[in-house]
């Protein structure tokens, strides 16, 4: 060609080799730039995906470890949960125990019940409206209230008692199966004083005339109605005393047990509550076939097994109470460390998680990332070849430059 410039063997020889130079010093810039050896998959296509494989499985169990954090938290939050409602047990109990103390032999009392001791309705056998009854009690200052029936129904007439000072009353299912009752069954109208021996009179003497007529003239006192109501007189509570103190202490108990109940609906993590029902799956591995499920429970008062609502009027019944918050105790127990094995399971997953993680960044990083010293050694090599080929390519030069001056 016209324009085609004629150069010496010499001459292309050292242009050549310092074109070849200046690439493998881009090259090493690149390397040294980014801190990779293989950048694209055109520098090394094999090491390229395999790293690249790699590098998208620790994404993705990198992802993983932000589920397993927050069911750790999770579990933490339902352990402080139990640890608290540990402390309201013991305090339960405590209260209990003090109920317990408080009772006293010299405080006893009598009860009568009204029963239904046949198979009528108690509603349709009630009692005579308009009759009337008193009822006293030896326990100082307490004084005797007479009873005028307003309605046929135990309930109603148990709201009238419960309206006077020192004598309650309430109705309660009756399955009787000693003594003349002891086909008795049906409902009962449970009348006590408050502290003292209780008395039912009416004008004669006996509250057989508060009983609806029919069930024959021989009806008395204590005696067995083949069906309808009678009354029971004299049953002894051998050990309470019903004081204001115990009172006090059924209301501390019932507002403790309304606490435990609230604690439960608290103790809830980003919608999560293993207290309240709810189960927790913690996933482990990008293909989902490598999990945890911890299983929630209910530990309101009722799942407890803590009875709804106190009653300190006798021995037996706060031994009720202090069985059922040393049961619940013990079902804490039993459940923190059920919770505390699923902790350590997702704990430990957590920690092989992480570590695999590294193992596989590391691992895309060997096929990947350029030795710095290598690349630099390489850098200050071929800067020296550069300065070599240029020095060459001059000398090549010189001879031409000869010719040339024999012309001037």
């Amino acid at each position: 060609m016209a324009n085609e410039i004629t150069l010496t063997a010499a001459l292309r020889s050292n242009l050549l080799s310092l074109q070849s130079t200046q690439r493998s010093l881009d090259t090493v810039q690149q390397r040294l730039a980014t801190g990779k050896k293989v950048n694209t998959a055109l520098d090394n296509a094999n090491s390229f995906f395999a790293a690249q494989s790699l590098s998208n499985r620790a994404g993705d169990l990198s992802n993983l470890l932000d589920g397993i954090g927050q069911s750790i938290q999770v579990l933490k939050a339902a352990d402080t949960g139990i640890t608290t409602l540990s402390n309201l047990i013991a305090q339960a109990k405590s209260i209990a125990q003090a109920g317990r103390d408080s009772v006293t032999t010299s405080g006893a009392y009598r009860s009568g019940d009204i029963r239904d001791t046949g198979v009528s309705n108690i509603v349709t056998a009630g009692f005579v409206v308009g009759n009337t009854f008193t009822l006293t009690s030896n326990a100082a200052g307490v004084a005797a209230a007479t009873i005028t029936i307003a309605a046929g129904s135990l309930q109603s007439l148990a709201d009238q008692i419960n309206g006077n000072a020192g004598f309650t009353a309430k109705v309660v299912d009756s399955a009787t199966t000693t003594g003349v009752f002891a086909n008795g069954r049906g409902k009962r109208l449970e009348i006590r004083a408050t502290n003292g021996d209780l008395t039912i009179a009416n004008g004669t003497g006996t509250p057989a005339t508060l009983l609806q007529s029919g069930f024959g003239a021989g009806a008395t006192v204590g005696s067995r109605l083949d069906s309808g109501l009678a009354y029971v007189p004299g049953a002894t509570i051998s050990a309470t005393s019903n004081t204001q103190d115990q009172i006090s202490l059924q209301k501390q108990y019932d507002a403790v047990r309304t606490q435990i109940n609230q604690l439960v609906s608290d103790t809830g993590y980003r919608g999560t509550n293993l207290l309240n029902g709810d189960s927790l799956r913690t996933q482990f591995n990008e293909g989902n076939t490598s999990s945890q499920t911890v299983s929630g429970v209910t530990f309101d008062a009722a799942g407890l097994g803590i009875g709804t609502a106190a009653d300190f009027r006798t021995s037996a019944l706060i031994d009720t109470a202090l069985v059922q918050v040393t049961t619940a105790a013990s079902t804490l127990r039993s459940q923190a460390q059920i919770f505390g094995n699923n902790l350590t399971i997702i704990q430990t997953r957590q920690d092989f998680t992480e570590n695999l993680v590294n193992t596989l960044r590391e691992g895309a990083g060997k096929l990947t990332i350029a030795d710095k010293n290598e690349e630099g050694a390489n850098l200050l090599s071929l800067q020296t070849a550069q300065q070599l080929g240029v020095t060459a390519l001059s000398l090549a030069s010189q001879s031409s430059q000869s010719v040339l001056r024999l012309f001037q």
